[in-house]
């Protein structure tokens, strides 16, 4: 609907305009429970929430908030809530934590929203033609985030969900591993973090772990032992790395050759 829409004329494609959207959807279907506002809102203790009132919605975001790209996605993660479980609770409170567990160990609920609000803020084949055969490094990325209107981290997080490359985003925090998401071929090569329950140290000799370089949009050649060390010695991943100090955080990216596998021998495992 949202390409007719642009293909018309009728309005622009990107960003899109989540709040305009939660606001009409319900005419869409014949609902008759709408969401009926969408404002930002003292809740100090989640990022944003949907909630029932007089026989609608109101959607909720943090009014601390300062990035709009972080704002887009909370308003986008409550809309998915709304499309898909609204029958099966009459709230929800989500944290930032629940807006980045994308993988197979974030919960449910918080998973598919997740799922939804990326493919409707970054549709995969625009973001495909975006990227088309260019090197993907967070200056790439960056641009993408620009043109969706959402954070880099989105924009990242989104880029590993769907390509075929081997890579892995990791967040940083205080020198340890916070969270990590590894793409599809990165998993299948071994290449992921178990930090659900571990603490992780950043490994000496990585760039993230490099206190006096605070960015490197494009990257450097890290060996891939230092992060995984069951990897061939002589295999190398570029490592890439932004410093988001408003949020007190390092984004992590590792781009790894397609073949490198490193698994532990089978008899470590």
């Amino acid at each position: 609907m949202l390409d007719a829409l642009a293909a018309s004329g009728q309005a622009s494609r990107f960003p899109v305009d989540v709040a305009d959207i939660a606001l009409r959807v319900s005419a869409q279907f014949g609902w008759k429970d709408p969401i009926v506002d969408v404002k930002a809102a003292p809740i100090t203790s989640f990022e944003g929430g949907l909630f029932t009132v007089d026989g609608g919605w109101v959607l909720l975001y943090n009014d601390q908030i300062q990035s709009e790209g972080r704002i887009r996605f909370t308003q986008a993660h409550e809309l998915g809530h709304y499309l898909l479980h609204r029958t099966l609770r009459n709230s929800f409170s989500c944290t930032d934590k629940d807006m980045v567990e994308w993988g197979p160990g974030g919960k449910l609920l918080e998973q598919q929203a997740d799922e939804f609000a990326s493919a409707l803020l970054m549709p995969i084949n625009h973001f495909r033609t975006l990227v088309n055969d260019s090197k993907i490094d967070f200056e790439m990325l960056g641009k993408c985030a620009d043109l969706f209107g959402v954070s880099l981290t989105a924009a990242a997080l989104r880029w590993v969900s769907f390509t075929n490359e081997s890579a892995v985003l990791v967040l940083s925090r205080d020198g340890y591993i916070d969270w990590s998401v590894s793409s599809d071929k990165a998993r299948k090569n071994g290449a992921f973090f178990r930090t659900r329950g571990n603490v992780i140290e950043l490994p000496a000799g990585s760039l993230a772990a490099d206190s006096t370089t605070a960015s490197n949009k494009h990257g450097m050649a890290v060996g891939t032992s230092v992060w995984f060390e069951h990897a061939d010695g002589r295999a190398v991943l570029r490592e890439m790395k932004i410093g988001c100090d408003n949020y007190g955080y390092s984004l992590s990216l590792l781009h790894l050759s397609s073949g490198d596998k490193v698994w532990p021998a089978w008899e470590t495992r």
